[in-house]
């Protein structure tokens, strides 16, 4: 297990699906956690559920796609010691044809995978450079790097979080401060229930080596890696957890 010890993380999207899977590995990892989500409630589920475990967290409720809100919550945190480790798992998704994408649907998913990935690393990044030390992971997906059909503006989104990590690995990495992005396949979270029916779970699992989709659990872990002493020298890497699925073709076994 990684060494998090004297260390304050916060999680955006903390309160379910991915984001709750990783506070709770940062919190068993000896991180001080903080759960941000959209809604004070979901993040007080969350938190009870990791006090059942004896672990300890904070909670932020704010929208990472409004800026004074961000700014507010980086602020009440930096007067309690600032964020060490920011992972961004804040997302939404909605599945349709690009032709018939509707502007307002993109608008918002753009306004809060990208715009809002970049207020938070923005906010949380002033305070690590300023202490010299810093972990930034970025939620990403292999829908950044594929075009997968009907996933229009999730996919744009997520590869502008790549640049972006990218973008601040380079021009944070000297001053303590590394940035890397986690992109998994579809991971067993209620939002890909939303999006993935018994066809599309098919079609995705025949592609993946492995044959299933990914845990939580399992993206949680890379993350506590990329957050630990040990990851000091990993910057600017896009680090696909996916079962193998971008280093195969059609499977023709299956």
């Amino acid at each position: 297990m990684q060494n998090l010890n004297g260390k304050r993380a916060m999680i955006t999207g903390g309160a379910g699906g991915i984001g709750a899977a990783c506070a709770e590995a940062l919190a068993k990892a000896g991180a001080q956690v903080i759960i941000a989500d959209l809604g004070e409630e979901a993040c007080r589920k969350t938190q009870a559920a990791l006090q059942e475990q004896g672990l300890s967290a904070e909670i932020a409720a704010f929208d990472v796609a409004d800026r004074p809100a961000v700014e507010e919550a980086f602020a009440k945190v930096e007067k309690d010691g600032g964020v060490d480790i920011l992972v961004t798992s804040a997302a939404i998704v909605k599945a349709a044809p690009i032709l018939e994408f509707p502007l307002e649907d993109w608008e918002r998913i753009l306004a809060v995978n990208l715009t809002g990935t970049f207020n938070c690393c923005q906010c949380a990044a002033r305070g690590m450079v300023e202490r010299g030390w810093g972990r930034i992971i970025t939620m990403s997906s292999v829908n950044g790097q594929i075009a997968n059909t009907g996933r229009g503006a999730y996919s744009c989104t997520k590869g502008g979080v790549d640049m972006l990590t990218r973008l601040l690995a380079a021009e944070l990495g000297a001053k303590g401060v590394t940035a890397n992005a986690v992109a998994p396949v579809p991971v067993d979270t209620p939002m890909i229930l939303q999006v993935h029916g018994p066809q599309d779970r098919k079609r995705w699992t025949d592609r993946i080596p492995l044959g299933r989709y990914a845990a939580p659990a399992e993206v949680a872990a890379v993350v506590a890696f990329l957050a630990s002493d040990a990851a000091a020298y990993i910057n600017g890497e896009i680090v696909n957890v996916d079962g193998g699925f971008m280093a195969s073709g059609i499977l023709l076994d299956r």
